[in-house]
């Protein structure tokens, strides 16, 4: 594929040498991947470096009350909608160096293969805040937070692991805090909205293909669940006198492992990732066990019989063992159908290129998902190494990443001519 010819200084090498520049803002050196957590010291720095970059580059560059990042180049007509294209640059922890940041810089990089008013139509790129769910157990707050779907009592009951919440973090940082909805973009911002990730999956290196054209997101339906048992000594409390927390939370695991492996054929899975377990010590019955439970998929009938599945568990743990469990909603999305005419373009330009590629839902959820109710939207795939992600070990090869650099370039080129 041949970049622009009409293409700025900002060179494929430039874009490569970035991806290794913000590998630089991490936690620590231990060499256990990319930990940036949202809105953490790293996080704050790496966002702060790029709109220094972007705004010596030439782009107009603004970031908004809860410093998501914007930055633009003007197009002939500036009254009409910009395309847009975007993603995030925080992190699990000791996550990989490409989930999110990748989109990013590739979007920086595709706005930068063209020269101011050379397009009908502004480029912007946007840089979303907290869009793991690593912190606060909400994922994606940033672009909610943008399109109006913010969620403040829920917000305000999960806390992060130093026990504050969204509103407390954006407030110690000096962000609005009191009122969001200054941050809602206008629905007339964006013609269409098109997000660069990489898979964090197998299909595509499984099928050798280079580019995923995604037409559809799977959603999240998640839970917080308390279990309340009695802390005992380990050695003096008979078995069957036990009210052993941790003994009833893996019964509920397993249920629900087993509940989304009888789904699995219309793509739903179910995860418990997180445990905290109350003394936590050796020689101790556990007294409490909270931990996580994160159920996803594209057919929402086949999400609700896992939590079905997982409220029976509960109840039967309840009488099993003796043990009290509250179980809390944290989010349940909708499944998001992305746009077909954008998937299209995406298609022509890989036809024409001479590109492999495959149309494929994600089964990860993504900023896009937010977008799409308000924008045309759709999401480009590249391939993940061994379908690996989250992970220290997340890679994807950089000849990859250069083919879907300039076929972001060039598709919002396209649209931008529209």
């Amino acid at each position: 594929m041949t970049r622009q010819d009409t293409a700025t200084h900002y060179s494929i090498d430039d874009m490569k040498a970035l991806i290794e520049t913000m590998q630089i803002y991490k936690k620590d050196n231990s060499g256990k991947g990319i930990t940036r957590i949202a809105y953490g010291e790293e996080d704050e720095a790496a966002h702060l470096y790029l709109a220094g970059l972007m705004k010596e580059a030439g782009l107009e560059v603004y970031r908004d009350g809860i410093g998501t990042l914007y930055a633009r180049l003007p197009g002939k007509d500036r009254s009409l909608p910009a395309v847009g294209t975007g993603s995030h640059l925080d992190t699990v922890p000791q996550g990989g160096a490409y989930d999110g940041a990748l989109g990013v810089i590739a979007g920086f990089y595709a706005l930068m293969q063209y020269k101011p008013q050379q397009l009908k139509r502004d480029l912007e790129l946007v840089v979303f805040r907290a869009e793991e769910s690593s912190r606060f157990g909400f994922s994606c707050i940033g672009s909610k937070v943008l399109t109006g779907k913010i969620d403040k009592a829920r917000w305000e009951q999960n806390r992060d692991d130093d026990g504050n919440n969204f509103f407390e973090v954006l407030k110690s940082l000096g962000y609005q805090h009191d009122n969001l909805d200054n941050c809602i973009i206008k629905k007339d911002r964006f013609s269409a909205f098109v997000e660069l990730h990489i898979e964090q999956g197998k299909r595509l290196e499984n099928d050798k293909k280079t580019i995923g054209i995604v037409n559809g997101i799977a959603a999240p339906t998640r839970f917080s669940v308390t279990v309340n048992g009695h802390a005992d000594h380990s050695g003096a409390t008979p078995m069957y006198q036990r009210q052993d927390a941790l003994v009833a939370s893996a019964g509920i695991i397993t249920d629900i492992n087993r509940a989304a492996c009888t789904e699995a054929v219309y793509g739903t899975v179910g995860t418990v990732g997180k445990l905290n377990v109350v003394p936590n010590s050796m020689n101790v019955i556990p007294g409490q066990v909270k931990f996580s439970v994160d159920i996803r998929g594209i057919d929402t009938e086949s999400i609700q019989r896992v939590v079905q599945r997982l409220n029976n568990s509960v109840e039967k743990a309840e009488k099993d063992f003796g043990v009290s469990i509250d179980v809390q909603p944290i989010s349940a999305e909708s499944p998001v159908k992305l746009d077909d005419s954008i998937c299209q373009v995406i298609e022509n330009l890989c036809q024409k290129h001479d590109i492999s590629y495959m149309t494929m839902l994600s089964g990860a959820g993504h900023d896009s998902m937010n977008m799409a109710p308000l924008y045309p939207t759709a999401m480009i795939f590249t391939p993940s190494v061994a379908g690996i992600s989250h992970h220290p070990d997340e890679f994807t090869e950089f000849s990859d990443i250069a083919v879907a650099a300039d076929l972001l370039a060039e598709t919002l080129g396209t649209l931008a001519n529209q």
